[in-house]
C-alpha cells in the first residue's frame, strides 16, 4: 500500500496541473460559483417572502432569475464599476416589469413592446460592459413578466423580487467572493508555472508527442501571461506586491518568451541521442523553479546548478544554445518567485482607470454603429420568430425568441451566429435526451430534483466559455428539472423546446445573412490586417532599441496589444476553420498556425529590443552592421505587406523568398556585436521564415 502512495501523488499533482491549466487563476470556477450562489441565495429568501406575503411561488422565479443574471451579465472590470452597474440595473429592470405589466392584458401590443425592448437592450451594447449588463437584465425582466402574466397590481411585488435578486447578488460578490487581488495574481503565477511545466514535457518527449501538442501547449501558456497582463489591468502591483505592474509584466514576458525559445529548441533535439550533463542539469534546475513551493535553499541550488551548465555550455551547437536559454527561464521564474514570497501585506484594493482605448463609437459600414445593425437584426429575427413560434405552439413561443435574441449575443458576423446556432441546437437535442433520462430516473423528488437544479446551473456557466453547447445543454437539462419540480414534466414539452429553438434559429441565421450582413471573412481580413500592421510597428520599435540602447520602450505593452490581436483574428478566423468544405477548414487552420508561429517569432524580437533597452551601458553597433539590420528589418516589413496583400486577395504574387541573403548576411558580419543585435538578427530570420510559409499556404 505504502509503495502505491508516490504514485498517488504523481497522479494527483498531474491532475491538479491539468485543471490549473484548464481554467488558469480558477477564473472560470468563481464565475460558475457566484453566479449559483446567487441563485441559490435569491431563491431561500424569495421563497421565504412568497410564504410570508402569500404570493405564487412564480413570483420568486422572478428574483432568482434576475440574481443569475445580474451575476452573469455585470462584467465590468473594477469592482467599484461592478458595483455601480449592479445598483443601476434596479432601474431598467422594474421599468420593463412595470412596462411588460401595463402591456400584457392588450396582447400582441405586448408583443410590440417586447420586440422594441429587445432592439434597445441590443442597441445599448454601444456602451459597453455596463450597458451590456442595463440590456440584459431590463430584457429577461420584460421575457418573465409576460411569461409570468404579470398584472399592475402584481408591480409593486415584482419589483420587491426584483431587488431582492440584485441584493443577493450583490451579497455573494462582496461578502462571499469578493476581489481578492494577491490571491487572484498568485493563482495565476501558479498558472504559468502549470502550464510551463506541461510545456516542458512536450518539448522534451518529440518521441511521444506529436508537434499540435506543442503548440496547444505554447498556445497555452500564451492565454495564461494574457490573463496576467489582464490582472494587471485592474490592479496597482505597487499596492500588492514588492514590485510595479511594469516590472511584473517585464518579467512574465521574460519567462514566456524564454520558456517559448527553449521549447523550440529542445523540440529540434534528437530524442535518441543523449543529452549532455549540463543541458540536464539545467532542466533539473528549471523544474525546481517551476515548483510551487520551492524553499529558498532550493532555489539558491537551481541557481547555481543552472548558472554552472550555462557557464560550461558550448554556444555553437543547439544544446548548448538550450542550455543558456534554460538558464535564462530559470532566472525569470526566479524573479516570479520572489515576487510572490514577499509580498505585502494586504492593502486596500486601488486599481488604475484603464485606458479607454476602445472606441465605442466606431461606425461600421453604412455608417451605421455595429450595436444598431445587430439591434436591427435582432428586432427583424425575433419579430418572426414571434409569428414562427406562436404557429408552432402559442403557449411556448418564447423559446423561438428566446433563441432568435440570444444567437445574437456576444457575436457579429454571419459565421459566428451560423455556428452559434447549431451549438444551440445541438445541446438543446442532446439536452433533451438527458432530460427526459434524468427525470426517469429520479421521479418526483424534489430535494434531489432542487439539487441538480443547481448543478445544471453551475456546470452551465462553468463550460460556457469551453463551448456554447455546453450552456445550451444544462439550460435543458434544468428546464426538464424544474417541469418535474413543477408537476408539468412532459416529453411532448421538451420537444416543443426542439422546434422553437430550430425555429428561432432559422430565423436568426436568416436576419445575420440578408439584414445588414457581416461577412466572416471579410472580417477576418480585417482583422490580419490590423495584426500584422501592428506587428510591422512592432519590428520597428525593436529595431530602433536594438541600434539606440538603453532608451526607453514599451515594446512589452505593444507585445501584448499583438497578442491580443491575435485572439481577435482567431476569434474570426473561428467559424472559418469549422466550415462545411476541407479546403476552407484547412487553408484557414494553415493560416491560424503561420500567424501563431510569426507571433512568437516577434516575442523573441521584441525580447531583444527590451534587453538592448535595459542594458545598463550598451554600445550602438557599428553603421555598416546597422545599416544592414535595418534593410533586413525593412525586407521582414515588406514581406508582411506582401501577406497582408496576400489575405486581402489583392496581389497574387507571393513575396520574394530571397530573405536569406537579406537577413543572414547581417548575422556573418564580422562586425556585428554579441547580445541583443544577435538575437535581433536570429528573430527577424525565424520571423521571415513563418511569414513566408504563410504566404506559401494562404
Amino acid at each position: 500500500m505504502t509503495h502505491n502512495r508516490p504514485m498517488q501523488r504523481a497522479s494527483l499533482a498531474s491532475t491538479t496541473r491539468l485543471l490549473v491549466m484548464a481554467d488558469p487563476g480558477r477564473v472560470r470556477l468563481r464565475t460558475a460559483a457566484t453566479t449559483t450562489l446567487s441563485l441559490v441565495v435569491a431563491l431561500v429568501a424569495m421563497l421565504a417572502f412568497t410564504r410570508a406575503a402569500n404570493q405564487p411561488v412564480t413570483v420568486a422565479m422572478l428574483g432568482t432569475i434576475v440574481a443569475m443574471q445580474s451575476s452573469a451579465a455585470v462584467k465590468d472590470r473594477l469592482q467599484r464599476d461592478r458595483i455601480v452597474t449592479m445598483g443601476l440595473l434596479f432601474f431598467p429592470a422594474v421599468g420593463a416589469v412595470t412596462l411588460a405589466a401595463l402591456l400584457s392584458p392588450l396582447g400582441k401590443i405586448a408583443d410590440v413592446g417586447f420586440i422594441v425592448v429587445l432592439f434597445c437592450a441590443v442597441w445599448v451594447r454601444r456602451f459597453g460592459p455596463r450597458g451590456n449588463a442595463l440590456g440584459m437584465i431590463a430584457f429577461i425582466c420584460y421575457f418573465f413578466s409576460l411569461f409570468l402574466r404579470a398584472t399592475p397590481a402584481q408591480i409593486p411585488v415584482l419589483a420587491v423580487a426584483v431587488l431582492v435578486g440584485l441584493s443577493a447578488s450583490l451579497a455573494v460578490r462582496l461578502l462571499v467572493f469578493p476581489d481578492r487581488p494577491r490571491v487572484e495574481v498568485r493563482r495565476l503565477l501558479r498558472a504559468l508555472r502549470g502550464v510551463s511545466v506541461a510545456l516542458l514535457e512536450v518539448a522534451t518527449r518529440p518521441d511521444v508527442y506529436d508537434v499540435t501538442v506543442l503548440r496547444r501547449r505554447l498556445d497555452q501558456l500564451g492565454d495564461t501571461a494574457l490573463l496576467i497582463d489582464d490582472w494587471l489591468d485592474r490592479h496597482d502591483a505597487a499596492q500588492l506586491l514588492s514590485i510595479t505592474n511594469q516590472d511584473l509584466a517585464l518579467r512574465v514576458f521574460d519567462a514566456q518568451i524564454a520558456l517559448e525559445q527553449l521549447a523550440r529548441m529542445l523540440w529540434t533535439l534528437d530524442a535518441d541521442e543523449e543529452w549532455p550533463t549540463g543541458l540536464a542539469d539545467a532542466l533539473t534546475a528549471l523544474g525546481t523553479c517551476l515548483r510551487n513551493h520551492p524553499t529558498e535553499g532550493e532555489l539558491r541550488a537551481a541557481r547555481k546548478s543552472a548558472a554552472a551548465a550555462a557557464d560550461r555550455a558550448d554556444p555553437s551547437a543547439t544544446s548548448g544554445i538550450a542550455t543558456v536559454i534554460a538558464y535564462r527561464t530559470v532566472q525569470a521564474h526566479l524573479a516570479i518567485h520572489h515576487i510572490t514570497t514577499h509580498a505585502l501585506g494586504a492593502v486596500a484594493n486601488p486599481a488604475p482607470d484603464p485606458d479607454p482605448d476602445e472606441d465605442d463609437d466606431a461606425q461600421g459600414e453604412g455608417g451605421l454603429n455595429p450595436s444598431t445593425k445587430a439591434a436591427i437584426q435582432v428586432a427583424v429575427a425575433t419579430s418572426a420568430a414571434t409569428i414562427l413560434g406562436e404557429l408552432i405552439s402559442p403557449d411556448r413561443w418564447y423559446w423561438a425568441v428566446l433563441t432568435a435574441f440570444l444567437v445574437f449575443t456576444g457575436v457579429s458576423t454571419r459565421g459566428e451566429i451560423l455556428t452559434k446556432v447549431g451549438h444551440r441546437i445541438v445541446g438543446t437535442i442532446a439536452g433533451v435526451v438527458a432530460g427526459v433520462l434524468l427525470a426517469a430516473l429520479v421521479g418526483h423528488d424534489p430535494p434531489l430534483q432542487i439539487i441538480l437544479l443547481v448543478v445544471c446551473v453551475f456546470c452551465a456557466f462553468y463550460l460556457v466559455t469551453v463551448a456554447y453547447a455546453w450552456l445550451t445543454f444544462f439550460v435543458t437539462v434544468l428546464l426538464a428539472m424544474l417541469y418535474g419540480l413543477l408537476g408539468d414534466f412532459s416529453i411532448h414539452v421538451l420537444e416543443l423546446r426542439i422546434a422553437e429553438t430550430a425555429a428561432g434559429g432559422t430565423v436568426g441565421i436568416a436576419s445575420a445573412y440578408f439584414v445588414l450582413s457581416t461577412g466572416t471573412r471579410a472580417t477576418l481580413v480585417a482583422k490580419v490586417d490590423d495584426y500584422l500592421e501592428q506587428m510591422s510597428e512592432l519590428v520597428c520599435a525593436a529595431i530602433d532599441s536594438v541600434l539606440v540602447p538603453g532608451t526607453e520602450t514599451d515594446l512589452v505593452a505593444k507585445t501584448r496589444r499583438l497578442d491580443n490581436t491575435l485572439q481577435d483574428v482567431a476569434t474570426a478566423a473561428k467559424p472559418l476553420a469549422m466550415g462545411l468544405t476541407s479546403r476552407s477548414r484547412r487553408g484557414v487552420q494553415r493560416l491560424m498556425r503561420g500567424l501563431r508561429a510569426s507571433n512568437r517569432s516577434a516575442h523573441a524580437l521584441a525580447r531583444a529590443g527590451v534587453n538592448a533597452a535595459n542594458a545598463e551601458s550598451g554600445t550602438a553597433p557599428p553603421e555598416d552592421t546597422a545599416a544592414a539590420l535595418r534593410d533586413a528589418a525593412g525586407h521582414v516589413r515588406a514581406t508582411i505587406d506582401g501577406v497582408k496583400a496576400l489575405v486581402a486577395g489583392t496581389d497574387a504574387d507571393p513575396p520574394q523568398t530571397s530573405t536569406d541573403s537579406m537577413v543572414l548576411d547581417v548575422m556573418q558580419s564580422s562586425t556585428i556585436p554579441p547580445g541583443p543585435v544577435r538575437a535581433a538578427v536570429r528573430a527577424l530570420n525565424t520571423l521571415e521564415r513563418a511569414l513566408l510559409e504563410v504566404s506559401t499556404r494562404v
